[in-house]
């Protein structure tokens, strides 16, 4: 079996992109950089692939890598754009992640104020979160020049408890949340929740966001940072 890394040069794993914009301007501010591979169309079929392998950190690692790799190779991201790169909390609990940090560290140095890594959430590994290990690497993490992000707050297994103990820089609500926004008094009083909370911590990113009703409305909330089909889909690097 071809390795990990030798699949990644090959092409046969690859990354889209998906714009991250402001609101309600639409100005392209970051992107998400999305796992993607030629054999197996839906990532989520990848993902436990190499997990029933045991190369899950593998793969993590090496798709955190290859991404920032592909993003800033572009001379078009001098601009300042962000790289929002997810990443499991198994693989930063892991011994061998500080040694491949370094080497982050150690090609990328210049761009380490732009790479956001976003913590994916799993049910299966939401023990890890009450490891003080892994809090101590998330501060690490940051001390190096990093910033954090949780991902689909609202859904998975973050509560209130752990993303003041994160303190992130950013709070990306799920998809859940802007679907009928306009239309859900329910959903405007928790986005208006976390918006208030976020108004001198955290940036908040409002994710899945489709429908120019649930744009507006979210605007009007006070939600100044959005993500979508709306905005764009996953794909290519765009230029300025």
């Amino acid at each position: 079996m071809k390795s990990i890394e030798k699949l990644f040069k090959e092409k046969e794993y690859y990354h889209a992109f998906q714009p991250i914009c402001s609101i309600p301007g639409k100005e392209r501010i970051a992107y998400e950089a999305l796992l993607r591979s030629k054999e197996n169309g839906n990532p989520e079929v990848l993902f436990q692939l190499v997990k029933e392998t045991n190369a899950l950190l593998e793969l993590d690692t090496q798709s955190l890598y290859y991404a920032i790799l592909t993003f800033f190779r572009s001379s078009d991201r001098e601009g300042g754009e962000l790289l929002f790169v997810n990443i499991f909390p198994s693989t930063i609990v892991e011994a061998t992640f500080p040694a491949f940090i370094h080497e982050v560290v150690r090609d990328f140095e210049p761009y380490l104020n732009q790479i956001v890594l976003e913590i994916n959430e799993s049910i299966m590994e939401g023990k890890i979160w009450n490891e003080p290990i892994f809090l101590q690497r998330i501060m690490d993490l940051r001390d190096i020049g990093f910033l954090i992000a949780l991902d689909d707050v609202g859904e998975g297994t973050t509560t209130f408890r752990k993303i003041i103990e994160i303190a992130p820089d950013f709070i990306k609500m799920d998809r859940f949340f802007s679907q009928d926004l306009s239309v859900s008094h329910d959903k405007q009083k928790v986005v208006r929740l976390f918006v208030e909370y976020c108004r001198d911590a955290s940036q908040l990113i409002l994710e899945g966001v489709e429908e120019e009703e649930d744009l507006a409305c979210a605007a009007s909330i006070g939600v100044t940072i959005g993500q979508g089909y709306l905005f764009g889909k996953p794909g290519a690097l765009l230029g300025k």
